[in-house]
C-alpha cells in the first residue's frame, strides 16, 4: 500500500522513495511507489505531473488499490531503485486553487441559495459545477451573490484543515454532504466558526486567501440544473488578459476605444442587416429575371431544368429561382454547386402533381448527400458535385421530362 504524502502535506514537491513495482498502462511503463506526494485523478481534480527518477510522468491513477504512476516515454527506472521525485509545483497550486475554490464557491451557492453541487469538474482553462437548481432558480443576480460571497471567505483569508476525524467528530460537523469515501473532511474556518466542511481526498491550501479570486463566468441549464463555469486564481489574471487583448484587437478593427465597442458592434450589425435584407431583395429580383429567361427559352409547361451559377447557384439563390419558376406555373429542378458541394432545389405550385421532396431525395443520394421535403418543395445537397448534371437530368426524366 503507498503512503499518500499529499494527504498530510500538500505542498510537499521533493521527495524520496522506491518503486514496488512495474505495470503497464494503456501501452505506457507505469511504476508503483512505496510512498508518493503525486495526486491521483479523482474527485474532479486532475492527476498531478512531475518526475520520477528523471523519467516525465504524464498521467497518475489509482486502480485497485495501486497508485500508477504513468510515464511519458521510455520503461523508466527498475523495480526496487530508489528514486528522487518531483511534483508540478505550478500545476499543484493552480488545481488546489481551482478545487478550494469550488468549495467556497459550492458552500455560497448551498447557504445562499440552498442549491447543492452535484458534480464538479476541473478542465485546462476553466472549471465547472453541477447545481441541483434549474437556472430559473439561479439568475444572473443569485451568481452575483455567491460569487461575492466565495470572494468574501477567499479575502477573509480564513484556516483550512484536511484530515481523517473519528465518527465522533463527524457526528459534531456541520457538513455540507455526507461522508460516504472516508472520513477526511476540509473544514474552512477556526475551532467554533466553521463555515465550511465537506468531505474530500483533494489537495487544499492552508488558507482562503491561497485561492487569490474566484470569477463565476456564465451559468447554463443542465439537465434539470444548472452548470456553473468559474475560475480562481492565477485563471482569473489569465482570462482577464485574454479578455483585455480581445477587446483591444475588435476595437482596433472597428476603430473604437474598447468602452465603445458594444456601441460600434450594435450599428455593425444593424448595418450587417440592412445588407443582408438589400441582397436578399436584390437576388429575389435576379432570381425573377433568370426565370423569366428560363421560361421564354423553354416550351410553353415544359418543366425546367438547369444548373445555375454564380449567387444563383447558391442555396438562397436557387431557391429563388425555384419559387419564381414555380410561381409561373413551372415544374424547378434546379442545381448548383458551392465550396465543391452540390446543392438542389425542387419547387412547383400547390396542387396535384409529382411529389417533388420524394424526387429530391433520390437525386441528392446521386450526390451522396440528403435531401428531402414537401410535395411542392425541396431542397438538399451532397458532396459528390461532379455528377450534379447527372442527377437533374435523372430528376428531369423521373418528373416526365425527355
Amino acid at each position: 500500500m503507498t503512503q499518500k504524502l499529499h494527504l498530510s502535506d500538500p505542498y510537499m514537491t521533493q521527495f524520496e522513495a522506491t518503486i514496488t513495482a512495474t505495470r503497464l498502462r494503456e501501452g505506457r511503463a507505469a511504476l508503483v511507489l512505496d510512498r508518493t506526494a503525486f495526486y491521483p485523478e479523482g474527485g474532479g481534480q486532475p492527476a498531478d505531473h512531475g518526475t520520477v527518477g528523471g523519467a516525465p510522468v504524464v498521467d497518475v491513477v489509482e486502480v485497485d488499490g495501486e497508485i500508477l504512476h504513468v510515464l511519458g516515454t521510455g520503461d523508466g527506472p527498475a523495480a526496487g531503485s530508489r528514486v528522487a521525485c518531483a511534483v508540478d509545483w505550478a500545476r499543484r497550486f493552480d488545481h488546489m486553487q481551482q478545487h478550494h475554490g469550488q468549495h467556497l464557491l459550492s458552500a455560497a451557492f448551498q447557504r445562499l441559495r440552498g442549491a447543492a453541487t452535484t458534480s464538479f469538474h476541473l478542465g485546462m482553462e476553466t472549471c465547472t459545477i453541477d447545481l441541483d437548481q434549474p437556472p430559473a432558480r439561479l439568475p444572473r443576480e443569485a451568481l452575483s451573490a455567491a460569487e461575492a460571497e466565495a470572494n468574501r471567505l477567499v479575502w477573509a483569508d480564513l484556516p483550512v484543515e484536511a484530515r481523517e476525524h473519528t465518527p465522533e467528530e463527524l457526528a459534531a460537523l456541520p457538513l455540507r454532504k455526507d461522508a460516504t469515501k472516508g472520513a477526511r473532511i476540509v473544514l474552512v474556518g477556526g475551532a467554533g466558526d466553521v463555515v465550511d466542511a465537506s468531505p474530500c481526498g483533494g489537495t487544499h491550501p492552508r488558507r482562503t486567501g491561497e485561492v487569490g479570486a474566484i470569477a463565476v463566468l456564465r451559468a447554463q441549464k443542465w439537465g434539470a440544473g444548472t452548470r456553473v463555469e468559474f475560475a480562481c486564481g492565477g485563471r482569473v489574471l489569465a482570462l482577464l488578459h485574454q479578455a483585455e487583448e480581445r477587446l483591444s484587437r475588435a476595437s482596433a478593427v472597428l476603430r473604437c476605444a474598447p468602452p465603445e465597442l458594444a456601441v460600434a458592434v450594435g450599428k455593425l450589425s444593424e448595418e450587417g442587416q440592412a445588407r443582408r435584407k438589400e441582397l436578399e431583395r436584390l437576388l429575389v429580383a435576379l432570381a425573377a429575371v433568370e426565370a423569366d429567361r428560363l421560361v421564354g427559352c423553354r416550351p410553353a409547361g415544359a418543366p425546367v431544368a438547369v444548373r445555375l451559377e454564380g449567387s444563383l447557384g447558391s442555396p438562397a439563390g436557387l431557391k429563388a429561382v425555384a419559387q419564381a419558376l414555380a410561381a409561373r406555373g413551372r415544374i424547378a429542378l434546379v442545381g448548383g454547386v458551392e465550396e465543391d458541394r452540390a446543392h438542389l432545389c425542387f419547387a412547383r405550385a400547390r396542387g396535384p402533381g409529382v411529389h417533388l421532396g420524394e424526387l429530391l431525395r433520390e437525386s441528392a443520394e446521386t450526390l451522396g448527400g440528403k435531401g428531402g421535403g414537401a410535395p411542392e418543395l425541396a431542397q438538399g445537397s451532397g458532396p459528390d458535385a461532379v455528377r450534379l448534371d447527372e442527377a437533374l437530368a435523372a430528376a428531369a426524366s423521373r418528373a416526365g421530362v425527355e
